[in-house]
């Protein structure tokens, strides 16, 4: 322990004084990522609302305590985990349909950075649709600021570039809103309605690999088709 005494007698200096404020703060740091790979780990398998908190304290191995002292609760893991990953991949997609690569590259790029995500965290679509019916501002807290100017963006560039696009004839008339629906929706509803595509289907968890797999190589074909005049 460092006291006022050891810092004024000079045994410590300002730099070792420093040096330990930034360790203890890296090893905070370090705690709170583990718990977080650990919670996501034990939604993957259980589902946000499946998991335990014991379970993940156990995934991190740390004591459970140590989740509340950090997080709160589960809710509020579980929406620390969304923010985590929407943050290390959305705004690259909205950079992406904000910039003036074609229509054809931006479904290209959007199915795969969403299919992609979605298969290595497949809890968090239903997660996101669920909790955003339950409390509107979760959407909205994440889309403040930067993030809400970049999504501004994005709707602008989509409004021009699909009119140009629409006046040139090479596209049929759509609406922009409608466009980037589809898109989204096309993308998440597969996983939000597992279960049901599942039993109605007659497939089990390879039978669904395959499915997303087959989907992220047809879909950009098929919403370029559809978009054709």
């Amino acid at each position: 322990m460092v006291n006022a005494r050891d810092a004024q007698s000079g045994r410590l200096n300002n730099g070792t004084f420093n040096q330990m404020v930034k360790a203890r703060k890296q090893d905070e740091k370090d705690v709170k990522t583990r718990i977080l790979d650990a919670a996501d780990a034990v939604f993957v398998r259980r589902g946000t609302d499946g998991a335990r908190m014991q379970q993940i304290a156990d995934e991190a191995g740390v004591n459970k305590a140590l989740l509340h002292y950090y997080f709160g609760s589960k809710a509020k893991l579980a929406r620390a985990v969304w923010f985590r990953i929407a943050s290390s991949f959305v705004p690259g997609v909205m950079e992406m349909m904000a910039s003036n690569a074609s229509l054809d590259d931006k479904i290209d790029f959007f199915v795969e950075a969403y299919l992609t995500r979605f298969v290595q965290h497949p809890y968090l679509a239903a997660y996101v649709v669920s909790e955003a019916s339950r409390n509107p501002g979760f959407v909205t807290a994440f889309y403040s600021s930067a993030r809400g100017e970049a999504a501004r963006l994005m709707a602008d560039k989509l409004r021009q570039q699909i009119a140009e696009e629409v006046a040139a004839g090479r596209i049929a008339p759509v609406s922009p809103q409608q466009f980037f629906v589809t898109l989204a929706s096309t993308c998440v509803f597969p996983f939000v309605a597992r279960p049901m595509i599942a039993a109605v289907m007659g497939i089990g968890p390879k039978g669904f690999e395959a499915f997303i797999d087959q989907r992220r190589k047809e879909l950009p074909q098929f919403l370029k088709r559809a978009l054709r005049p």
